[in-house]
């Protein structure tokens, strides 16, 4: 049979011996809301005097992270257990984003500051939370203008022996729901060291987050040189498309003309024909028919034609094209010219 037994806290152990901050972010339903709400609740432990007003403001905030019956047990574990605030902290730091820093860092201004100034401790813990936040120091002091209407004072040194000695004077008012009790050398110790490892911590997403600017920059160019060899391409393809597009236009455009000449001077042959028939005008001489057939005309060619077919001939049979090809190739080109 399995048995449990009462924590120290008065809080009852579960059968794998969680604390009792572990079982809250266990069966909450959004652990970054719970840890917040723990360390909002550490600063009010750490208050100077705490205010009616300051209890009631707890409890709508824990009624909003529907921890409204935890929050005795979360006050409880603020005053004794630095060992949940530590892991509060890191889940704080690990899920948590940016934009969500400046409402958390306002509602732990806020209730630090409702009766007037800071304890010392909670001088160290807003910076502590501003740093776990990622706010820089000078963005903080802004944001505590904001919210408590005067400037941030600094506080004393926490890393000197004679800080810690110093003991703060605790109100009446106070005395029920807080512990004045200075924390143990150890402790301090434990404390700086999450203030180096939050910073570490916050210094490699910023490194991280630089890395992955620069990763996309590279892309983003890496993309704009593509797009622009692509467009040049697709200009070269333009331009050879309208090249030979233009050749075609002109080269349909010659024999449209060659075919024309063709027909004109078919057409004029033939009306020449029809005249000289009907004027009575014989054939020309064999002599003349032959030389007509060796330009590749007709008996009814023009002087036009025969000009023209003449050049043709010269330019295919003229005997100083063959210059150089042998004497028989000389002596045919010449009885064909």
């Amino acid at each position: 049979m399995m048995t449990t037994t009462l924590s120290p806290l008065g809080f009852i152990d579960g059968p794998a011996r969680f604390s009792a901050f572990e079982l809250l972010l266990l069966k909450s339903r959004y652990p970054p809301d719970t840890a917040a709400l723990l360390l909002l609740t550490w600063v009010y432990v750490n208050k100077r005097a705490v205010l009616a007003e300051d209890r009631r403001y707890l409890e709508v905030l824990a009624n909003g992270y529907r921890h409204s019956r935890d929050l005795d047990t979360l006050l409880a574990i603020a005053r004794a257990d630095l060992k949940a605030i530590q892991l509060a902290a890191e889940v704080v730091l690990r899920e948590r984003i940016d934009e969500q820093s400046h409402p958390f860092l306002r509602r732990a201004i806020g209730l630090a500051t409702s009766e007037g100034d800071l304890s010392l401790r909670n001088h160290h813990i807003l910076r502590f939370l501003s740093d776990l936040s990622g706010v820089t120091p000078a963005a903080f002091a802004r944001l505590f203008r904001e919210v408590a209407g005067r400037a941030l004072t600094p506080p004393s040194d926490p890393s000197r022996q004679e800080y810690w000695q110093q003991e703060e004077p605790a109100e009446p008012a106070a005395e029920a729901d807080t512990d004045t009790t200075a924390p143990s050398p150890r402790e301090t110790h434990r404390w700086l060291g999450w203030r180096a490892r939050i910073l570490s911590a916050h210094t490699r997403r910023r490194e991280n987050r630089l890395e992955r600017d620069r990763l996309r920059q590279q892309a983003r160019q890496r993309a704009a040189r593509r797009r622009q060899e692509e467009e040049r391409l697709q200009r070269a393809r333009q331009a050879e498309a309208q090249r030979q597009e233009e050749e075609r236009q002109a080269e349909a455009q010659r024999r449209e003309r060659a075919r024309r000449e063709e027909a004109s001077r078919q057409e004029q042959q033939r009306r020449q024909r029809q005249w000289q028939q009907a004027a009575g005008i014989p054939q020309p001489h064999y002599r003349i028919r032959l030389a007509l057939q060796v330009l590749e005309l007709d008996e009814h060619a023009s002087s036009t034609d025969i000009k023209r077919a003449y050049r043709r001939l010269a330019q295919r049979h003229h005997p100083d094209r063959f210059h150089g090809q042998g004497d028989l190739r000389i002596s045919l080109a010449s009885q064909r010219f």
